[in-house]
């Protein structure tokens, strides 16, 4: 099952990332391609615009569109060439950094056809149970 959901940042949490994402990226080498830490950064900036523009203020049914990819796997499918060992390993490792894991390859004319699976997120499964109100359920009108 494949699912793009949304996450749900404080300011606060959203400055630390954004902090700790520079100073990944801050370490990285020059390079014309963008590092991981870059992309996280473009990502994770992307979804908190959407979430921001869809004002989700619902955290129940939020919450409930997370529990269920606790134990879902997103798949892909790539087909790559086989120009040389090296280029291959590196499509490989940028997957890997991506946190796919390959689960078959098979042989084509041009190279593999690779298929991959990654958890699908879920941000519900990394709090502990005692402390999962809090973050659900908040009379206090402040910003979880």
């Amino acid at each position: 099952m494949i699912r793009n959901n949304g996450l749900i940042l404080s300011r606060k949490s959203f400055g630390l990332c954004l902090v700790l994402a520079f100073g990944i990226a801050a370490c990285g080498g020059e390079s014309s391609e963008p590092s991981a830490a870059e992309k996280a950064l473009d990502e994770l900036q992307a979804r908190y615009d959407e979430l921001r523009e869809k004002e989700l203020n619902d955290p129940v049914k939020w919450a409930a569109d997370d529990l269920e990819n606790i134990g879902d796997w997103e798949y892909r499918v790539e087909t790559l060439p086989l120009d040389s060992t090296e280029e291959f390993e590196a499509a490989l490792n940028e997957l890997g950094d991506e946190r796919w894991e390959v689960i078959w390859m098979e042989k084509n004319t041009v190279g593999y056809t690779v298929f991959l699976k990654k958890p699908a997120i879920s941000y519900l499964n990394k709090i502990p149970l005692s402390s999962l109100g809090r973050f659900v359920i908040d009379d206090s009108g402040s910003e979880e």
